[in-house]
């Protein structure tokens, strides 16, 4: 080849490299987007949150966080994040702390069609010490029986009828802690959710308080919680209260096998889902303090030959319970929102929106249980009803160690 020729197919090779990236470029600049948003203050007379505030997005696919990036707004309480990917698939989730306290944008949002640029809203408001708009907007309780123990778990649904996030008002034994949840004095071995973050519980006298503040609106701040209950003479007694008013009170005990006596519920019939059948009650309206007074009767032949977990029911469980990644609490609340809001609407829909506890909380012993020995063999008993469901034990040894452990309870 001559170097005239060598020459000529050189400029060919490099003319047609420059023609991909010329080509290249505009599709890249396609698929690249931007979100723009505001930080607006819902409070009436609350100052623009202003300059330098942090402000985090996520990104998400199927619910899964696949990275996270930052910046600040503008003296205005703009942010604006650039070269995002306009997958459809993919969604975008914002939050910011305002004086302490989370907020985040409704929902996720997501590139559509062919817009270039998306937007969100972070709404946030002033903080106060006064807790009088905290109400609970419902309580919703699951009453499961295996035998000698019956486990207990309930959401609560916290809301905020102020214009104010509800930020602590020094009451607690701790700074920073908000609502307190009062706890039964027969409780064993209470546990809350293990998505919390660590550290969000406070012990005292009598239950637990919060140390998550409580925004202004309808089911702002969840509390997942479980405790067991020991069976004497085949009842449980339960005595409930709570600090706030109450607008919803529902109840759900699995059947067969758990009678329900009460004189301050509405019995609303069985209802069932996935091939489990529940007693539903309810009771609206409590006030701050009011006890409700409950006794289970358990039938255990009945209970026993019901409280294995149907196959489709532990299938769709982990969908409520996988275990948090760094900086997705905020998501998991949005999350259980959402899953909760289904309860409400259909009491069948509970075993979903409970998340199975696991971070267990100290509480004193109730004097009928501060025998060391049988608070031991419960909450052996309550590990090995755990391990069953979950499936981590087969029928042979979960039958003969549960037999064990009752003998144990019945001889101390």
């Amino acid at each position: 080849m001559s170097v005239r020729q060598h020459a000529g197919a050189r400029t060919l090779i490099l003319a047609s490299l420059l023609l991909a990236l010329v080509l290249a470029v505009p599709l890249q600049a396609q698929e690249v987007g931007i979100l723009e948003g505001e930080v607006v203050n819902e409070t009436p007379g609350g100052p623009t949150p202003g300059e330098g505030l942090a402000v985090t997005l996520h990104t998400l696919r199927n619910g899964n966080e696949l990275e996270t990036r930052e910046t600040t707004t503008d003296a205005e309480g703009r942010f604006r994040f650039e070269g995002l990917d306009r997958d459809p698939a993919l969604e975008y989730w914002v939050e910011a702390v305002y004086e302490d306290a989370p907020y985040s944008s409704a929902m996720p949002v997501q590139f559509e069609a062919d817009a270039e640029t998306i937007t969100a809203t972070i709404p946030v408001y002033e903080s106060s010490d006064d807790d009088s708009a905290v109400r609970l907007n419902s309580v919703h309780v699951i009453a499961e029986s295996f035998g000698q123990v019956l486990r207990i778990s309930e959401i609560h649904m916290f809301s905020n009828d102020g214009d104010r996030t509800f930020a602590g008002s020094g009451q607690g034994s701790s700074p920073g802690t908000t609502v307190f949840i009062p706890l039964p004095a027969n409780a064993v071995g209470v546990a809350f959710s293990e998505e919390d973050p660590a550290g969000r519980y406070v012990e005292a006298e009598g239950g637990v308080w919060d140390t998550e503040p409580v925004t202004p609106g309808s089911d702002t701040s969840l509390v997942f919680l479980s405790y067991h209950l020991m069976v004497a003479n085949q009842a449980a007694a339960l005595e409930r209260s709570f600090a706030y008013p109450v607008t919803a009170f529902n109840i759900l005990a699995t059947q067969p096998g758990l009678t329900l006596q009460s004189g301050q519920l509405t019995d609303q019939g069985i209802q069932s889902f996935q091939g489990r059948d529940y007693a539903f009650f309810v009771a609206n309206d409590l006030q701050a303090g009011e006890k409700l007074l409950l006794n289970f009767v358990v039938d255990e032949a009945a209970a026993a030959a019901g409280s294995a977990m149907p196959e489709a029911e532990s299938q769709a469980a982990p969908a409520t319970t996988q275990p948090a990644g760094e900086g997705q609490q905020g998501l998991l609340r949005t999350m259980g929102i959402v899953l909760v809001c289904l309860a409400v609407g259909a009491a069948v829909v509970y075993p979903l929106a409970i998340r199975r506890p696991r971070a267990a909380v100290p509480v004193a012993a109730a004097p009928a249980l501060s025998d060391p020995r049988r608070r031991r063999l419960l909450e052996e008993l309550a590990d090995l009803e755990d391990a069953h469901e979950e499936g981590r034990l087969d029928e042979a040894d979960y039958e003969q160690q549960r037999a064990q452990i009752y003998e144990s309870l019945r001889s101390n």
